[in-house]
Formats: C-alpha cells, structure tokens, sequence
C-alpha cells in the first residue's frame, strides 16, 4: 500500500514539474516574475504532500525505531545493573565465606595448640614423676653405698690403725679400746 501512495505522487510531481518546464521558453522559470504564483502553489502543494508523507509514514518509523532501541539500550542497562548487583552479592558473599575460614581456621589453630598444651603437660608431668623417682632410687642407692663405703672405711680404719699402733709401739694394740678410738674419730669427736 505504501508503495502505491509513493508511486503515485511521485507521478503528480513528475507531470506538474515537466508541465511548469515546457511552458518557460527561454531562461530559468524560477526567475520568470509571470510565474511566481504558480510555483508558489506548487511549492505548497508539493510541501504538503512531502509534510504528510514524513508524518504519517516516514517519523513515526523512525520514532518507533528510536524507540526500539531506547527500549533495548534501556534493557541492557537493566542487565548490566542487575549483573552489577549479583557480583556485589558474590563478592559479598566470597568475603563472608573467607572472614568465616578464617575464624575457623584460628579456632582450629586455637584448639589445637590448647590440646599440644595439654598434651605437653601431661608429658612434662608424667616425665617429672619418673625423674623424681629415678632421683629418689639414685638417692637411696647412694646412701646405701655410703652406709658400705663407711663401714668398709671403719674396718680399714681399724686395720690402718691396728697397723700403725703395732708399728709405732712395736706391739698389738687392745682391739676394744682401738676399735672406741676410731669410732669417736669416725663421728667427728676425737
């Protein structure tokens, strides 16, 4: 249908124009002053027609196509904000998630240096319980080997110094009296 409006007045402006042109016989007939009134009319109707044209068939098609693409430009904008707001929400979410790793991660590492803690005394407890025992028994064991060293020491005392006496006097010493002897200097009072 359209094709059929164009066709047609294009048609009505090729006859009117080659009408006006056969009409002017010598110079240009837009500068014949006899013919201003009909150009002018010309020009209107010819204006009119080219104003009706563009505003029912030529500006609305071209109105719907800027619409169009303010509707789609408009649409993408939507997306790219929507697409902003789900990379803040994913973004937000991945820090929650790494703050709570985290925290785990220093409790865990808590709890587990507590438990070594724990663990440690109760090794430095157990190893100070077998240390204080062995001490205890290496205690003992010196003393009952000083308990011998002295008794072997006061027989070998009264040995020396039945030995001593016998060589000094020339003669055997009183064993009972020698043995009080050496007992009294054993204990520190001669």
């Amino acid at each position: 249908m359209k094709k059929s409006v164009y066709s047609a007045l294009t048609a009505a402006l090729v006859v009117g124009a080659s009408g006006g042109a056969q009409a002017a016989e010598g110079g240009m007939p837009q500068l014949n002053f006899h013919d201003f009134a009909p150009q002018l009319v010309w020009l209107l109707i010819a204006f009119v027609v080219l104003y009706l044209i563009m505003s029912r068939l030529a500006v609305p098609a071209i109105a719907d196509t800027l619409e169009k693409r303010q509707a789609k430009i408009q649409g993408d904008l939507d997306a790219a904000e929507k697409a902003s707001e789900d990379t803040r929400a994913a973004v937000d979410a991945y820090q929650k998630r790494l703050a709570n790793a985290r925290e785990e991660a220093r409790g865990l590492t808590r709890a587990r240096s507590e438990a070594d803690a724990s663990s440690a005394t109760a090794e430095l407890t157990k190893l100070g319980e077998k240390l204080t025992a062995q001490v205890d028994a290496a205690e003992q064991r010196i003393s009952g080997q000083r308990a011998k060293v002295m008794e072997g020491l006061e027989d070998m005392a009264h040995d020396v110094a039945a030995d001593v006496y016998a060589k000094l006097a020339g003669s055997a010493a009183d064993k009972g009296a020698l043995g009080a002897k050496v007992a009294a200097a054993a204990k520190g009072s001669v």
